[in-house]
């Protein structure tokens, strides 16, 4: 599966998260690509949207290679509520297991995670860190997520 772009990603997400998902939350989107997949879903779910400072830590001589993530700090008021952790894709997922360990820090009542592609094994183990899992294309064959987009920049 190839996505046209961002665009193409989040609005082919958001028809899957829409027909799962009921009542009311908060979408967090993974700068920087995350977040415009992100704005879709929170814009067809009706929920408000925040941005979540996830960060991957790159390897010393290859800075596309994770080797570890962090989130940055926030001001963020989560406590008790359904959340939708969102990024353009998820290769090895040190950045979203850390945005997912910070959202269960933070007392949330239900996380979900949203993503257009994800690398296979990379899928199966985030999927029993959250509560809920929406992927449009689990991919046996993950190099880099631009692979999975005709125009990924930045």
């Amino acid at each position: 599966m190839i996505f046209a772009d961002r665009v193409d990603a989040g609005r082919k997400l958001a028809e899957i998260v829409v027909k799962k998902v009921r009542g009311n939350g908060l979408v967090l989107g993974i700068p920087r690509g995350g977040v415009v997949v992100a704005k879709i879903v929170a814009d067809k779910l009706g929920w408000p949207l925040n941005v979540l400072a996830a960060k991957k830590i790159g390897a010393p001589d290859n800075p596309e290679l994770a080797v570890g993530a962090k989130v940055k700090p926030t001001s963020l008021k989560v406590t008790g509520l359904n959340i939708i952790l969102v990024d353009d894709g998820i290769a090895t997922g040190y950045t979203m297991a850390a945005a997912i360990s910070w959202s269960r820090g933070q007392g949330v009542k239900q996380v979900s995670v949203a993503v257009p592609v994800c690398a296979q094994d990379t899928a199966e183990r985030l999927k029993p860190l959250v509560d809920r899992w929406f992927c449009v294309y689990e991919a046996d064959n993950l190099m880099a997520i631009g692979q999975f987009y005709q125009n990924f920049e930045q």
